[in-house]
């Protein structure tokens, strides 16, 4: 008489050996052991994935989307604004004595701008938070260096804007550290729609 694998369906595991599917004949192990269908293993596109967790309730995903909209719209609104006072901004590099001010204004911007787009359409959100990272790192340290300042009010100002850097860094750390994808991404939303685009081509053979 054959035994039961498991009584409860949940302390059913999810690999066994290599194909992760029990035969319907055979001995049965002596553990918990998934039972899975064949078709499974005929469609391995079609297996459920473990998702991250955003599944687990469904408010993370809006709140993350809130998030992406703010900190990376953050970024995008002071990119641009680094090529439109690209003058302004150079001069008070220059007095900080930053080489080739110019040209340093234009490639910060770029990386933020680009860093905010990355979050906000979730293309490959590590990347543009690394990106942001990396402004964060070189402008604190040497724009706001409060440290090196006399003037209390002008020491003052600086340490806020350095703190605020900082707290900006602790962001794009915990972005860099969320798992892939994120949900209402635009990666998937394209790779999802050529999917669909490949399977409407494919002919049907009579």
């Amino acid at each position: 008489m054959a035994r039961d694998v498991t009584s409860n369906p949940s302390d059913r595991v999810e690999h066994v050996g290599r194909s992760g599917i029990y035969p319907a004949s055979g001995p049965l192990p002596a553990h918990p052991a998934p039972v899975r269908g064949q078709g499974e293993l005929a469609h391995p596109e079609e297996r459920k994935r473990a998702r991250p967790g955003w599944a687990q309730w469904p408010g993370q995903a809006g709140l993350l989307a809130a998030g992406r909209a703010i900190f990376g719209g953050y970024f995008v609104y002071h990119g641009i604004n680094h090529f439109q006072n690209q003058q302004m901004l150079a001069q008070y590099a220059g007095a900080k004595q930053v080489p080739l001010p110019r040209a340093a204004v234009v490639g910060s911007g770029a990386l933020i701008l680009l860093g905010g787009l990355s979050l906000i359409a979730g293309v490959r959100p590590k990347v543009g938070a690394s990106l942001i990272a990396t402004f964060l790192l070189g402008v604190s340290l040497r724009m706001h260096d409060f440290w090196e300042v006399q003037d209390e009010k002008e020491r003052s100002d600086q340490f806020i804007n350095f703190t605020k850097n900082i707290g900006l860094l602790g962001g794009a750390c915990l972005a860099a550290a969320l798992p892939e994808p994120w949900p209402w991404s635009l990666p998937a939303r394209v790779s999802a729609g050529s999917m669909a685009s490949s399977r409407a081509l494919v002919p049907i053979r009579q």
